[in-house]
């Protein structure tokens, strides 16, 4: 998955650099360019199809095995079946069996696969499938396909618990969370309404975009489809901001990534039958293997790796396994085959080969390439007793035809030991025709020495000529293959030939991209002139700060902070934060620290840093992290915080025994002590401060358990005469504010909803996630605002409280006020939740009585499972539509 993009604007700019380039100049750096874009045209125009994406992502095994003898032969021939349907369309089903013996079967390519694409990650995914036997069920999910067997009709299940997301790659800042919501909504809510449960998605900018596919199996009906994606589009947000995610349900698969990774539209049905990919014959061992070996763990690893080495070399063998359960395998493509071709026709062969388990052995032959497995070293075998030829019998020819094929097959088997590939096919025009020929060819497996191929070559053209006067024949031998026919089957060079559409195309192209380069060039220099001065200041600007920067008093070098965490070692890792890792380290003086080692890889991350140093050395607070010091000379940038030892919030509150180490005293003065902190924060610094990420994870605690308020990586001040900042959506689901997430209106009051979400959390013990009641799956605020009006607060609170009813009914009454405020602060409409100096004061009682809140966000929920795609979509439609609002409301955002 490499981004092949060409990026024109630094192209240009590391070529041209002088004011006043000369015309000879700007040729010049046209056709470097220009060079470098032919090539890509080449490559991309001769490259005719999509990526099949057949990597596996995950792999599930019924852990129950089969007890019938019948159950492994129903699974060969189910999945023949599939293997059949599936070429003429990108889903199948198929079941066999009756019982104990039943089995039913499922495939579905994603719909932006071609046909021929669909084949070759179906056959990574049948390779693969085998592995799982004899267990009674098996799953595999690829990129781009996926197969499910069962010993039940599962074909209706859109839910299960092998149900996961898988987060991934390279970077957490490539993918913005506002685009990323919002193709992953759409494609969720458009897939169950097309025909083929199909969508795909592209949200964003050209510098910055987000990708998303969404897929159902085609055994559900809309509905099932539909409460699938809901489901898979809620884990997936829980990748964000990660780059890249995957959601792999029972019922549907959905992937985001910022990377490219959608193939152009296509066009599902019949692959049309590709002529190198036509199954000749498969012959199978007698043998039969005992199902409770590994043998067939061992033939899925091998035809594995043989698929890897096929791709580029055309040629592959693998040994897996040991003593009884070893597998040896071996898979050629015929010379002059295309690559393309060679994939298609070794994905045919991956999913017939596995039809001859459980046998110890067998070997498919195809029109373009050859495939054999067994329990033995059959590598130098050239000859055997399955060895035969089949005549094909759709023309009886003449003398002349004889003579002229017997002239061709015998030039193959003098000239094919002798070439590298060992290959070789011939042309030979028939006697007293003007244009009529005969058409050979010879190939033996590369583990052959010459003298082995030479003789298999010799002993199959003997057996194969006696098919004559028939038109077509075959030899199918252990150590080679031959073939010959009235009917031009041989392959010119596929390397180095072009056809003249693709020749018209590459000119078009590069046509089309030296107009365009040359508008590029023009348009860069009228845009380099307008912002020279704008560079200058902002170029000087940043000279300036980091000038002070390294002239501060806290920058420590980055040799003494390397030293301190022991070269950064895992061992001293303390978490992982939005913008850095956290290690623990002890400086030469003895100090405790925690040093936070920055994501800054790309200038425009130096940004981060700068702003994260200038806020955090500005305030002075005992309700927040204090800054000791940080290092930018280094090969990335470290932010030096004084060490707590305890961790943070969540590791007491969410924790059934060290919950118990705080008591309600305890509890009282975390929360009155965040509120100080970010009262200090909005209010009384000398910048004012919005922390957008206030949750429990990111309050830590002292050694006395005092709060402290930590991350500033997400901060962002704000001038008095403003009354809100438009910005991107920034923040942790599940304690981000609705208007936030509706239009990144972002006050102080997105913190003290945050606030308020925190303070349930420490006064209940529960994170802001879906909670399974005895009616539905709710979210903490909607329990507490239902609690809170039936009366029944007391069923909140935390048992690791130990309340006792007779000695507590002071502390209880304070609790319910304390859960009061904090629905207070979670209020839908922002001008109603009080400010963090007002909450303080509700804290402390100088406030009475407390005013009644109002609705909590409404996010409605679906009937099995809440899902943060919908809730977002909701936020947008009923914020809108106040009238829509019901009496009692409730929200379930899922906290990472």
């Amino acid at each position: 998955m490499l981004n092949g993009s060409l990026n024109y604007q630094n192209k240009n700019t590391s070529i041209i650099r002088s004011r006043q380039i000369s015309l000879i100049k700007m040729k010049g750096s046209v056709q470097i360019t220009l060079s470098a874009i032919m090539i890509i045209l080449l490559v991309v125009v001769d490259r005719s199809e999509g990526d099949p994406r057949s990597q596996v992502l995950n792999l599930t095994c019924s852990q129950q095995r089969a007890t019938s003898a019948n159950f492994i032969p129903n699974f060969v021939r189910v999945m023949e079946e599939i293997s059949t349907r599936i070429q003429t369309s990108h889903r199948a089903t198929a079941v066999m069996g009756t019982g104990p013996d039943l089995i039913y079967a499922l495939a579905e390519c994603y719909g932006d696969l071609s046909a021929d694409d669909c084949m070759i990650c179906y056959a990574a995914a049948r390779t693969a499938i085998p592995v799982c036997l004899p267990g009674v069920g098996s799953q595999v999910f690829l990129d781009g396909c996926f197969i499910r067997t069962q010993n039940y009709n599962f074909f209706e299940e859109n839910a299960g618990s092998n149900d996961i997301v898988i987060c991934g790659n390279t970077t957490r800042y490539g993918v913005s969370l506002d685009s990323a919501i919002h193709s992953i909504s759409d494609a969720a809510r458009d897939a169950p309404r097309n025909r083929d449960y199909f969508a795909r998605k592209v949200v964003g900018t050209a510098n910055e975009s987000t990708y998303v596919l969404a897929d159902c199996w085609g055994t559900l009906n809309e509905s099932c489809c539909k409460e699938c994606l809901e489901r898979a589009s809620s884990s997936i947000l829980q990748c964000l901001p990660w780059s890249e995610g995957r959601a792999l349900h029972t019922g549907c698969f959905m992937r985001y990534s910022n990377i490219d990774f959608l193939n152009a539209d296509s066009t599902r049905g019949n692959n049309g039958g590709n002529a190198k990919s036509q199954l000749i014959q498969r012959n199978c061992e007698h043998q039969q293997l005992n199902t409770r070996t590994d043998f067939s763990l061992n033939f899925g690893q091998a035809m594995a790796d043989i698929s890897t080495k096929m791709e580029t070399s055309h040629f592959g063998t693998a040994v897996k396994g040991t003593k009884a359960d070893k597998v040896y395998g071996l898979a050629q493509c015929y010379g002059g085959v295309s690559t393309r071709e060679c994939n298609l026709c070794s994905a045919e062969a991956l999913t017939t080969l596995p039809g001859c388990l459980p046998s110890t052995g067998g070997r498919v032959y195809l029109t373009g390439c050859f495939m054999r497995y067994e329990n033995y070293s059959f590598f130098g075998e050239h000859i055997g007793e399955e060895d035969r030829v089949i005549c094909v019998n759709k023309t009886r020819r003449n003398n002349a035809f004889e003579q002229s094929a017997s002239k061709a097959v015998f030039q193959t088997v003098e000239t094919a030991p002798k070439s590298k590939e060992y290959h070789a096919g011939k042309q030979a025009l028939i006697s007293g025709t003007a244009n009529k020929s005969v058409y050979a060819m010879a190939d033996c497996w590369r583990t052959l020495d010459t003298d082995s191929c030479t003789y298999c070559l010799q002993k199959a053209a003997r057996s194969m000529l006696g098919c004559l006067p028939e038109s077509e024949g075959y030899a199918l031998y252990a150590g080679c293959f031959m073939k010959y026919s009235d009917s031009n089957f041989l392959y010119p060079d596929h390397h180095n030939t072009l056809s003249k559409g693709k020749t018209i195309a590459i000119v078009m192209a590069v046509t089309s991209a030296l107009v365009f380069l040359i508008a590029s060039i023009i348009a860069f220099y009228a845009w380099k002139r307008r912002n020279k001065s704008k560079r200058r200041r902002q170029g000087s600007d940043d000279t300036q700060l980091l000038m002070m920067v390294n002239n501060s008093s806290l920058n420590f070098k980055y040799s003494t902070i390397e030293k301190a965490t022991g070269c950064f070692d895992e061992a001293n890792k303390l978490g992982q934060g939005g913008f850095g890792a956290v290690y623990k380290g002890i400086l030469p003086d003895g100090r405790e620290i925690a040093a936070k080692r920055l994501f800054i890889n790309h200038r425009h991350r130096a940004g981060d840093f700068y702003h994260e140093v200038n806020i955090i050395s500005s305030v002075d607070h005992k309700n927040l992290v204090k800054l000791i010091g940080f290092s930018c000379l280094g090969p990335e940038s470290i932010l030096i915080y004084e060490y707590l030892p305890n961790k943070s919030l969540d590791h007491f509150i969410f924790d059934a025994v060290r919950g118990k180490e705080l008591n309600w005293a305890k509890r009282i003065d975390i929360i009155v002590g965040i509120a100080e902190g970010l009262a200090y924060l909005h209010e009384n610094s000398k910048t004012r401060i919005i922390h957008r990420d206030i949750k429990a994870a990111n309050i830590l605690l002292d050694s006395r358990l005092g709060a402290k308020i930590a991350d500033f990586g997400l901060a962002r001040s704000f001038q008095e005469d403003k009354n809100h900042i438009s910005t991107g959506i920034a923040g942790t689901l599940g304690y981000m504010a609705p208007e936030y997430i509706l239009n990144g209106k972002l006050t102080e009051k997105v913190d003290v909803y945050s606030f308020g979400v925190v303070l349930l959390e420490v006064v209940t013990g529960i994170p802001n996630r879906r909670i399974q009641t005895s009616e539905d799956t709710h979210s903490l605020l909607w329990i507490a605002w239902r609690n809170f009006q039936q009366g029944t607060l007391e069923e909140l609170f935390d048992p690791n409280l130990l309340l006792k009813d007779d000695t507590s009914s002071n502390m209880k009454k304070e609790i319910k006020s304390v859960i009061h405020i904090g629905l207070l602060c979670i209020q839908q409409v922002p001008s109603l939740r009080p400010t963090m100096s007002m909450a303080l004061q509700m804290l402390s009682k100088n406030i009475v009585p407390l005013p009644s809140p109002s609705n909590p966000p409404c996010i409605p929920q679906s009937d099995t499972e809440t899902n943060e795609f919908a809730q977002i979509t909701a936020f947008r439609h009923r914020l809108n539509n106040p009238a829509s609002l019901p009496t009692v409301t409730h929200t379930s955002f899922s906290p990472r």
